[in-house]
């Protein structure tokens, strides 16, 4: 976890990052009181993500308001109801602590488990039906996507990676 922790750490710690918090924070405060109330807290987090997406080209999905809400009451140290800007602050970097991690995950299944479970299919396929693994191999391209697809199939319902947001 040590990798998704930095990975993490790298995005929160950017000066884009500190500027789409700010901006965000600034938009929805508007009694201008220098803290967000849960209604205006929903709304700089779309905010945000509004930002976010429009610079990225993998689109990130936003949390339910239920989960920004459950996040609201750990980071609302003082208990006030209604979130300071340092607060927001730590409450978007644990959110985006959170989404880097889902995204690393679905890298992780996208370029290693897919790929090897296609290779143990092959393999497999290849020891109990030699015939069969011989017309994927004839197949060239759509042979490979099959397996590929088929290993997709495999990881996605694998509970170690379904489990994972």
């Amino acid at each position: 976890m040590k990798l998704l922790d930095a990975l993490s750490g790298r995005v929160t710690r950017s000066a884009r990052f500190r500027e789409y918090v700010d901006q965000s924070f600034a938009e929805v405060d508007h009694n201008a009181n220098g803290s967000l109330d849960r209604a205006e807290l929903h709304l700089a987090v779309m905010l945000f993500f509004d930002k976010l997406n429009a610079k990225v080209k993998k689109r990130a999905i936003p949390p339910t308001k239920a989960e920004l809400m459950a996040l609201f009451d750990e980071v609302d140290t003082d208990e006030s109801g209604e979130l300071s800007l340092e607060e927001f602050v730590a409450y978007m970097e644990r959110l985006c602590a959170q989404c880097t991690s889902g995204l690393t995950v679905s890298l992780l299944k996208s370029f290693i488990a897919v790929p090897f479970t296609a290779i143990a299919l092959s393999v497999g396929i290849k020891k109990v039906a030699p015939g069969m693994h011989q017309k994927i191999k004839e197949a060239k391209g759509l042979g490979s996507a099959t397996l590929s697809f088929c290993a997709s199939q495999i990881v996605n319902k694998v509970p170690a990676f379904a489990a994972v947001p």
